[in-house]
């Protein structure tokens, strides 16, 4: 009887406790030595001294943060006046980044989605008071009720990534094909809300799922072709979703780094949450959509900053993040050398084997955009921008 169990074990539980778990066990195998980057240099060479100085400080930058590959752009008065990317896009074949090398952009893709919906609302196809229900059927009651701007501002009460009855149990690591917006509005549809909308602010990237559903209500289009058609083929850029079934041209390899070893992350799938989390793009991309953003481009400057203005919760206080419809929104603090007091509207975004900030300056007029293929924290990015920024504010 002990050995039946013993087998029963063996053969029913271990294996569905590796399927549970299966991140946990992934991850501690198949580490490889970190490649000595010594030798490496920055795709272009620049001859301006300006962009020379950059050149040698994204090179510092890549010495100091050990990761496979990190790409930069920065963009003023409308232009880009630098871009430069040092590593590679893929270690095991020994292929070095390009300008062109996509990297998941993780939550910066809400300021992408945020471009968006300002081409909606200034087209009366949506208004920050538009409810779910008038949008979405297939929202449960408890969702059909929350506004466009409590959805962009997280102040819905919508629930952030939990643990789910799939495998592996947890949904940040989703690795499922979603077929559609509405099949992924269901993964939290009829959940409890965690506080009445818009009474607190909790962030998640739920929010930004219902969001894409409400954007098909109101154009009649997949979320994906609408960004394609209204925001990124009339400013000339390539921004995808990413999708297992179509992957896309110059897409970067994902790694986690870790005691000067690195390994490809674990396997997942985005198409649940492109609208929040699931952009794919190059600096340049999202530098020449924050150049857009800042000079009007694809709506007028009155749009723009209703969208860049902190949402206020039904207390009167602004929520704690000073977010705003997909930028948060901050003054820089005092120990910024050369910025102090400076207005920066922003987002980062962390996705399994990629870090991403874009950070526009509406004093200046300038964009800049750091991407990297490594799993990490966002705010380890902002300083690098700072410096590099500061080459460029006073630049002619």
């Amino acid at each position: 009887m002990k050995k039946i169990c013993t087998l029963l074990i063996l053969v029913i539980v271990l294996p569905l406790l590796f399927y549970l778990l299966e991140p946990i066990f992934i991850y501690n195998l198949g580490w490889s030595v970190f490649p000595k980057n010594t030798k490496l240099q920055p795709v272009v060479q620049h001859r301006d001294s300006i962009s020379k100085k950059a050149d040698s400080l994204l090179l510092d930058i890549f010495t100091r943060i050990e990761t496979p590959a990190i790409s930069v752009a920065v963009g003023k008065n409308g232009k880009i006046v630098w871009a430069n990317a040092i590593g590679y896009e893929d270690i095991e074949k020994n292929k070095k980044v390009s300008l062109k090398t996509k990297f998941r952009i993780g939550s910066t893709s809400k300021a992408v989605t945020s471009i968006g919906l300002g081409v909606l609302l200034q087209n009366k196809k949506l208004s920050f008071d538009s409810k779910v229900k008038e949008f979405v059927p297939y929202a449960s009651k408890t969702l059909s009720e929350i506004t466009l701007r409590q959805l962009a501002s997280h102040t819905s009460g919508i629930r952030n990534y939990g643990i789910c009855s799939c495998f592996p149990i947890w949904e940040h690591y989703n690795n499922d094909e979603y077929t559609s917006v509405e099949e992924s509005v269901g993964i939290f549809n009829h959940d409890d809300l965690l506080f009445m909308p818009g009474t607190d602010f909790s962030y998640s990237t739920y929010n930004y799922t219902l969001l894409s559903a409400m954007v098909e209500g109101a154009t009649k289009k997949d979320f994906p072709d609408f960004m394609k058609a209204s925001v990124f083929d009339p400013l000339g850029i390539n921004i995808e979703a990413e999708k297992e079934m179509n992957p896309s041209k110059y897409l970067s390899k994902f790694y986690d780094i870790e005691n000067k070893k690195y390994k490809e992350v674990f396997k997942v799938n985005n198409s649940n949450k492109w609208a929040g989390g699931g952009f794919l793009a190059s600096p340049t991309d999202l530098v020449t959509l924050g150049n857009a953003f800042l000079n009007h481009t694809l709506f007028r400057k009155e749009t723009m900053r209703t969208l860049i203005q902190p949402t206020v919760l039904k207390n009167g206080q602004i929520n704690t993040q000073n977010y705003a419809i997909g930028w948060r929104n901050d003054n820089l603090e005092s120990e910024i050398e050369g910025l102090s007091g400076t207005q920066i509207i922003h987002h980062g975004g962390t996705a399994l084997g990629s870090t991403s900030v874009l950070i526009l300056f509406p004093e200046y007029n300038i964009s800049i955009s750091l991407l990297m293929n490594r799993s990490g924290s966002s705010s380890d990015l902002f300083k690098h921008a700072y410096d590099i920024v500061n080459l460029f504010i006073h630049k002619p």
